[in-house]
Formats: C-alpha cells, structure tokens, sequence
C-alpha cells in the first residue's frame, strides 16, 4: 500500500478502520490497511488481515442481500451505512454499524475504499441486524484535527483568517458595551443573515458543558453531520474533539473572541477550517451562548 495513503488520522481513531482496493468485483478487493481499533476488535493482527479478501469478516448469519444496495452507493460515489453481523478471528459474531466510502482523489476518481465500524451491542439469536438500525449512531466519516494552538494570538503561517470572519468579528465589537460581550438578542437573524449557513450557537450551560442549540446547513455539510442539540463533550473521538472544547473554555475564560482554526479530516484529504468563536451574553451570565463561524478554506 503506497505509505502517503496512511493518514495519521486513522490510527488515533477509535473506530476500526480498513482500506481496500476498489476493484469492481468486490470479491477481489482486498484489505490493504486496518488501523489498531480494527485488531482490537476482530483479533485479526494487521498482518493476518492485510491481503486478505474484504470479506474477511463476513460469515454464516452475515447480510449479503444489501451488497447490491451497497455497490450501487459506491458506483455513485456516495457512502453507504448499515448494521452488519461480521466475525471475529476466534469465529465469534458480532454486530457493528459500518460506513463504507470511496476514497475520492483530487479528480474525483476513486481507486480505494474506506470502512469505518464500530461494534455495538449483542442481538438476540432471534434478530435481524436491520431490527438495530433505528438507534444506533452513525460513524462519522469527518473527524476534527485541531490545529497547533497560538497562545500569542498569532495566526499559522499556513491559514490566515477569513473576510467574512474578519467582518462578524467587526460587527460584535460594534454591539460589545462597556467591555461587555454583546447581548444575545441582539445578535439576531437579521444581523447575521449573511453569515448564517456558516453559524453554530452553542449555550453555556450551568455545569459548564457546552450545547449546541443551531448548526449551520454548510457547518452540517463540512463535519459531517449536523450536531444540534449535541453536547461537546459527548463528540468522539474525545481526544480529537478536546482541543475544540478547550477553545470554547477559553471563550468563557477571557469573554473575548477567539480565532481557533481546525482541520478535517475525511478519510484521505484534510480541509483546513478557519473558526471564530465569540461569547454572547444575558441578564444573568457573561457568557452565556457562544456563537461560531467556520470558513473552508484550502492550504495556502
């Protein structure tokens, strides 16, 4: 496997992870990587596994009615998501929810395929994996990558801030009274209908947790997902997401903005994210909301 495939990403990820060509027979791709949670999880170890059939997995109660459903996602480029009954090396079963995706060159094109899967919990004899779709949490396919954080406030040479960021700083300093973080009604639709796809609001709960109370349609697309109503503190993987939540904390601390640039990851290709956070407040709490903005932009 060519090495500048491996992104490091992979290996921090708690989700098991496997590569494989993207052959059009799917009986000759082959696992070309599989990161530690996917050795962890099936006891195969990285030599076991690699070469091997990407059915490694699959067995007697394995779904193969969905293989047809699955291909046709692929053949358009789009991922494919489903709980899956697959076995250990020692011929136990389990199940997980897996997410599999083409891994897109700069072209478009694709020449391998990512997985990603997580186990969850065991069914009885008697269950379909289908009867476990509804509850169970997708495996998201982007992963936050912090970048190194400037204490000096100095910005990476290689991601300087955006206009459009640069002008929502302008507009809360204009709103800011006495030193104060502006209020959060007046911070409303209509200040800010021109950064509102790019927009999160997350309030500052009492126990000092962070909850996100809105989430941009471009913010759901760049991560992924869409986290309203989502707790910082909840997001995996943890160790990634940390950094991210130690950016709001600092929002609080100061009650000042707080330009906190990101990267993510998905799959092969990393896109660099220029953020700003700012802090709103209440009657009754200095900080009470956080409201941030995020701006994709591509390596200088």
């Amino acid at each position: 496997m060519p090495a500048p495939l491996i992104q490091p990403i992979w290996r921090e990820s708690p989700f098991s992870i496997a590569i494989t060509g993207f052959n059009r027979a799917p009986e000759d791709r082959r696992l070309l990587y599989v990161n530690e949670a996917f050795v962890r999880m099936t006891g195969y170890s990285n030599a076991e596994a690699c070469g091997q059939s990407a059915k490694l997995l699959d067995g007697p109660s394995s779904d193969q009615a969905a293989e047809e459903e699955c291909e046709a996602a692929l053949a358009k480029g789009e991922p494919f998501t489903r709980p899956v009954r697959h076995y250990r090396k020692d011929g136990s079963m389990f199940l997980s929810h897996l997410t599999l995706a083409p891994l897109l060159e700069a072209d478009g094109s694709a020449a391998f395929l990512i997985s990603m899967e997580v186990e969850t919990p065991h069914p009885t004899d008697s269950a379909a994996p289908n009867q476990y779709r509804h509850g169970l949490t997708s495996i998201p396919l982007t992963l936050p990558m912090p970048l190194k954080e400037m204490h000096s406030g100095d910005l990476p040479p290689h991601l300087s801030s955006h206009p459009e960021l640069t002008a929502l700083r302008d507009l809360w300093v204009s709103l800011a009274v006495d030193g104060e973080a502006p209020r959060r009604s007046t911070l409303d639709l209509k200040a800010t209908k021109r950064w509102a796809p790019h927009l999160s609001i997350a309030a500052v709960l009492p126990t000092g947790r962070f909850q996100f109370t809105l989430f941009g349609t471009e913010l759901a697309r760049v991560y992924g997902r869409d986290l309203t109503n989502c707790y910082l503190d909840e997001l995996s993987p943890a160790n990634l997401w940390s950094v991210v939540m130690l950016h709001y904390e600092t929002v609080v601390r100061t009650r000042q903005p707080l330009f906190a640039p990101i990267s993510i990851s998905n799959g092969r290709w990393y896109s660099e994210v220029s953020r700003l956070l700012m802090p709103l407040s209440t009657d009754d709490s200095a900080v009470a909301f956080i409201v941030g903005a995020d701006y994709s932009r591509a390596p200088a």
